[in-house]
């Protein structure tokens, strides 16, 4: 086992010992992960710009202090996720549900970043279907087939919430979740 690989072991059971999470979140630029992250943050919706680099905050969740790490989905700025993957104690993947164009791109970056992650593969992962506020927004359940999920994610702790950063539906519902899998763990 390498060096890092300790640190980050011996780093998450310290942290779930004092209720203190790091908590990754990605996607395709454009998804909403900012707007998420601050509905969760201020329980209602702000307007946000697409972010450059990564938007690093703190929130109390659940009696969880938790660290947010938001980074740019942008393909240029994927390079910054590496940096971030170590430490991480669960990861959240906002889609677009509503951009059908894009799903494949979603799948792909999803299969390559969080499914086929090994700094990844033993934390929960939070998959929002976000902007179920517009109609042509494709719901959980068959979002899960056209992305795989269900054959990808077998093995792992995951789930899939339909949720929009616009009006909140779900997203409350969806972070609690997310706690309660910390709590197992």
């Amino acid at each position: 086992m390498s060096a890092i690989s300790s640190f980050s072991k011996w780093l998450l059971k310290k942290l779930r010992a004092e209720k203190k999470a790091k908590i990754l979140v990605l996607g395709l630029d454009s998804a909403g992960k900012t707007t998420l992250m601050k509905y969760v943050k201020t329980r209602e919706y702000q307007p946000s710009i697409p972010t450059i680099g990564q938007n690093i905050d703190t929130l109390n969740f659940e009696g969880w202090g938790i660290t947010i790490v938001d980074v740019a989905g942008q393909s240029q700025f994927r390079f910054l996720w590496d940096i971030h993957y170590a430490g991480s104690s669960a990861a959240i993947f906002v889609i677009d549900s509503a951009d059908i164009e894009r799903l494949p791109e979603a799948r792909d970056v999803l299969k390559t970043h969080i499914f086929n992650n090994p700094h990844l593969d033993k934390i929960p992962v939070l998959i929002i279907a976000n902007k179920q506020d517009l109609p042509e927004a494709v719901q959980a359940p068959l979002l899960i087939q056209l992305l795989g999920i269900h054959i990808e994610m077998r093995d792992r702790t995951f789930t899939v919430f339909d949720c929009s950063a616009l009006n909140g539906r779900g997203v409350y519902e969806a972070f609690t979740w997310l706690v309660n899998q910390l709590e197992m763990i």
